[in-house]
């Protein structure tokens, strides 16, 4: 997972690209989690790599927990949009950026009364700038 670390280290060499869209799908397993976030903690070039495929992110909290929006460019090509929290979990994969926000701008104008309006309306008008 990480290319050219010495066993047990995690601030030696990178994050491979497959370990950053995992990280980004939340499809590591614990173990393996601990060590990416470690060596994202300490190697600037790797956050920069996870911020290019991942250019939308974002996190409210809510009385009944945090929800997230995401979207994450896969090494496939396509672009996957999803919005999840205790009891909401949505997503989809598209062919392109624009497709990917248009369904995070559908799901947020969906849900936000449940989200409040102002943290939706922040997120719309973010979603609306992006390209």
């Amino acid at each position: 997972m990480i290319v050219g670390s010495a066993p047990g280290s995690v601030t030696q060499g990178h994050l491979s690209a497959k370990a950053l869209e995992q990280y980004s799908l939340d499809g590591l397993l614990e173990s393996s989690l601990v060590a990416v976030e470690e060596h994202l903690l300490v190697c600037g070039a790797c956050r920069v790599r996870l911020e290019e495929i991942e250019p939308v992110k974002y996190i409210h909290h809510t009385e009944d927990g945090p929800v997230y929006a995401r979207i994450t460019r896969l090494a496939t090509g396509r672009v996957m949009a999803r919005l999840w929290g205790q009891d909401l979990h949505a997503g989809k994969a598209f062919g392109s950026f624009y497709a990917a926000k248009e369904y995070l701008s559908a799901s947020f104008s969906q849900f936000r009364e449940e989200l409040g309006g102002e943290f939706c309306d922040r997120i719309l008008r973010d979603l609306a700038h992006l390209v």
